[in-house]
């Protein structure tokens, strides 16, 4: 999202390493007002930033921003900052959200929560990924132990 953020917005490549102050300004400025919204845009952001505005690999042809992206427009300048650092992934809990978050993406009905239990081999970790998105709005609790992504 800080990604998508930096080249759509403020032009360019990459965000800085640490998070900054003008950056939780600006996605303030740019979240929704109701809850609902703001809970679809900012899946919608991460999303963009997971498959089309990737770190290596943009596809600017597939990307919904790339009429207005000020990055782009400006002919995709070269990162001038410091050295980008490697990002640890695997064994994460946002690696953890991200394969909870397919399955549901890929689900057509509420999936229940032996399916997603499957995806993930740690179960304190896996529950506590779940109720972060649950609690983000990312992911909605539904009866009978089944999820889905919220109704859009």
């Amino acid at each position: 999202m800080r990604r998508v953020l930096a080249r759509a917005v403020t032009g360019v490549q990459y965000p800085p390493n640490a998070t900054t102050a003008a950056e939780r300004k600006l996605a303030r400025a740019l979240l929704p007002d109701d809850d609902a919204t703001a809970a679809r845009w900012a899946a919608a952001s991460m999303e963009l930033g997971a498959l089309v505005c990737t770190a290596k690999s943009e596809a600017c042809g597939a990307c919904p921003l790339a009429a207005t992206c000020v990055w782009r427009l400006a002919g995709k300048p070269a990162h001038e900052g410091p050295a980008r650092r490697g990002q640890t992934y695997a064994g994460t809990d946002r690696q953890v959200r991200g394969r909870l978050l397919a399955v549901l993406r890929e689900a057509t009905d509420p999936v229940e929560q032996r399916h997603l239990d499957a995806v993930w081999h740690e179960p304190v970790q896996r529950a506590r990924a779940l109720d972060g998105l649950v609690a983000d709005g990312l992911v909605e609790p539904l009866e009978g132990g089944r999820y889905r992504l919220p109704l859009g």
